[in-house]
C-alpha cells in the first residue's frame, strides 16, 4: 500500500510505518489533524470495515478523530451543542461514539427521538435512559413517583419498552415528571458530569409544530430543556447535545421559536477532505482484498464531487459488488457504469430517497413546493443555476432566501455568489433522474 497525505507523510510498505518528510514545510495549524489521521491509519489498518447504512462506531468510524477531540473539548468547557452538518456525513455516528466511549468522569445517555410523537415521549425516553444507566438508576428510583411509574421502572429493562410504559404512567403530566427528574439531577455528585444526547430532535419538533396544540407543547418542551441548561446548579454537571437529519435552526426560525436555543453553540461537521476519502478507499480496498489503483479512486471522487462519507462507502460497496470482488475487472468504464446504473439508477433510490422524504419534515407546504422547484432547476446542470432562475418560482424574496439557506444548511445545495449548485454530484444526478426535470 502506498498512501500519500498532502505531501507531508508517506506510508512505508516495507516496515509498515509512517515516515515524515522533514524537508517539507509543516503548516502548524494542520499538524494536529495529520497526527490524528495517521494514528487512525496505524490503529485501524487491519480492523476497519466498510459499513453502509447503520451508524458506525469504534474502529469502523473513520476520519473523525479530530471532531471527537473537538466535541469533548467544547463539552469540557461547559458548552451545550447543536450539531450542524450536511445530511449523511455521520452526525449520528459521532453521537453514538461519544456514548460508546465517554471521557473520564463523564456519563453519556443517547436518545433517538425520531419516532417520538410529543413532549411526553422525550421526557419518558430521558427517564428510561437514565434508569438503565448503572450510575443513575438508584437516584431515579428515589424520586417520589407514583406506584404506576415505580412498577414500570421495576418491570421493564428494554429502553423503548420502558419509555412507552413510563409515558403511560405519567398520565399526560410530562411537566411534573420533568420537574421531578430535575430535582434528582440537581443532586448529582460533583465529580460526575452527564451528557444527554438528543438525536433527531428537529424531526420531533417539526412533527409537533404540525398542529396548533402541538405547537404549544413544542414551545413548552423547548422551554423546559432551556431551563435545564440555565439552572445554575446544573452548570458544569449536565450538558446537552442536539442533532438531526434536518436543521433545527430552520424549523425553529419558521415557528418563531429561535430564542429557545440561543444559548446553544453550533458545532459544524463537514464531509471528508478529498485526501481522507482517498485514503479510506485505499485502506478499505486493501483490507478486503480489493485494492484500487489511484486512477480509479480519483475518478470515483471526481464523480461524487463532494466526498460525503456515506456516499464514498456506497460507491465502494457498489463497485465491489459489480466487479464480484475481482480488482482486475475495475476500469474507467466500469467505475462510470457503477455510478450511472448502481448509484444513481433505480438501485440507488433506497439509499438516496430519504433526501426527498426529509423535505416533508424540513418545510411547510409553500416552502416545500419552492424547495422542490429550486432543486429541480439546480439539478439540470453540474454547475447549478443562477439565483435569478429561482426567482421565477417565488415572488417572495425573503421566502426564497429562507428556503435557499435551509437547503444549503441541510447539504442539498452550495450557494456561491449569485448561483447555487448541488453540493453532491451523486445527489444531483439521482435527483435529475428521479425527482427533477431532465434537460
Amino acid at each position: 500500500m502506498n498512501i500519500h497525505l498532502p505531501g507531508k507523510y508517506e506510508w512505508s510498505p516495507n516496515n509498515q510505518t509512517w515516515k515524515l518528510n522533514i524537508c517539507q514545510k509543516i503548516v502548524c495549524q494542520n499538524i494536529h489533524w495529520y497526527v490524528l489521521l495517521i494514528g487512525e491509519f496505524v490503529r485501524r489498518r487491519d480492523r476497519m470495515r466498510n459499513v453502509t447504512g447503520p451508524p458506525v462506531i469504534g474502529d469502523d468510524l473513520y476520519g473523525r478523530q479530530r471532531e471527537i477531540e473537538q466535541l469533548w473539548a467544547r463539552l469540557e468547557a461547559g458548552a451545550h451543542l447543536l450539531m450542524l452538518a450536511p445530511r449523511r456525513v455521520g452526525k449520528t455516528s459521532l453521537m453514538q461514539e461519544l456514548h460508546r466511549d465517554p471521557r473520564a468522569n463523564w456519563d453519556v445517555v443517547y436518545i433517538d427521538v425520531e419516532d417520538a410523537a410529543g413532549a411526553e415521549d422525550l421526557v419518558a425516553s430521558v427517564f428510561a435512559a437514565l434508569v438503565r444507566h448503572p450510575n443513575y438508576r438508584r437516584r431515579i428510583e428515589f424520586i417520589e413517583l407514583s406506584r404506576t411509574i415505580r412498577n414500570a421502572l421495576a418491570s421493564f429493562d428494554h429502553l423503548k419498552v420502558l419509555g412507552v410504559e413510563l409515558k403511560t404512567a405519567f398520565g399526560g403530566d410530562w411537566q411534573r415528571a420533568a420537574d421531578q427528574l430535575e430535582t434528582r439531577l440537581l443532586r448529582l455528585p460533583n465529580q460526575r458530569r452527564l451528557l444527554i444526547i438528543l438525536d433527531e430532535l428537529p424531526i420531533l419538533v417539526s412533527r409537533m409544530l404540525g398542529t396548533d396544540s402541538g405547537r404549544d407543547q413544542a414551545a413548552l418542551l423547548l422551554a423546559k430543556l432551556r431551563h435545564w441548561r440555565q439552572v445554575p446548579a446544573l452548570r458544569g454537571k449536565v450538558q446537552m447535545l442536539f442533532g438531526g437529519s434536518i436543521g433545527l435552526e430552520g424549523v425553529l426560525r419558521r415557528a418563531r421559536l429561535s430564542a429557545s436555543i440561543n444559548d446553544v453553540d453550533a458545532f459544524r461537521v463537514a464531509s471528508w477532505e478529498v485526501e481522507t476519502a482517498a485514503a479510506f478507499l485505499k485502506l478499505v480496498g486493501d483490507n478486503v482484498g480489493f485494492p484500487l489503483a489511484q486512477q480509479w479512486i480519483d475518478r470515483m471522487l471526481e464523480l461524487l464531487r463532494d466526498p460525503n462519507p456515506y456516499h464514498v462507502q456506497l460507491f465502494f460497496a457498489a463497485l465491489l459488488d459489480i466487479c464480484n470482488g475481482n480488482p482486475t475487472e475495475v476500469s474507467r468504464d466500469v467505475v462510470e457504469r457503477c455510478f450511472e446504473e448502481r448509484l444513481t439508477g433505480p438501485a440507488g433510490t433506497a439509499h438516496l430517497d430519504h433526501y426527498a422524504a426529509r423535505l416533508e419534515f424540513a418545510f411547510g407546504g409553500p416552502q416545500r413546493e419552492l424547495a422542490l422547484s429550486i432543486l429541480s432547476t439546480a439539478c439540470r446542470r453540474e454547475n447549478g443555476a443562477a439565483l435569478s432562475e429561482f426567482s421565477a418560482a417565488s415572488e417572495n424574496a425573503s421566502l426564497l432566501t429562507e428556503v435557499l439557506q435551509a437547503l444549503e444548511a441541510d447539504g442539498y445545495l452550495r450557494v456561491n455568489g449569485d448561483a447555487a449548485a448541488f453540493r453532491s454530484n451523486l445527489l444531483r444526478v439521482w435527483w435529475r433522474k428521479h425527482c427533477g426535470t431532465s434537460p
